[in-house]
């Protein structure tokens, strides 16, 4: 008995019948119910995940109008990086620099 009051009052904080939905989600700005100020929330999310998800197909990897320029320009600068890692190493081979210069010259290459 109880805990079926306690439930029943626990389910009527979330009664929208005080909420006025006649205007959502553009009326009564962040004075209204909390539900209200809730969905708005809820509702912003949603429109940004979709814009969001639609410039993705659009220009993300493998997009519709993604410039392939600029992916050929990147995969051109990681090779570069890569082919100065191997110098770097084969000095480090040979005894030209220390370990820490071979670390700290890589780090800076791959930053």
């Amino acid at each position: 008995m109880i805990q079926e009051v306690f439930l029943i009052q626990f389910l009527s904080v979330f009664s929208f019948s005080d909420v006025d939905w006649s205007y959502w989600p553009f009326g009564e700005g962040m004075t209204g119910s909390w539900i209200l100020t809730l969905t708005k929330f809820i509702f912003i999310g949603v429109i940004l995940a979709v814009i969001l998800g639609f410039l993705r197909v659009l220009f993300g990897p493998k997009g519709f109008f993604r410039d392939e320029e600029m992916d050929r320009e990147a995969e051109e600068e990681r090779q570069r990086v890569r082919e100065a890692v191997d110098v770097l190493r084969q000095r480090l081979a040979n005894g030209e620099i220390t370990e820490d210069e071979f670390q700290r010259r890589k780090w800076l290459l791959e930053k």
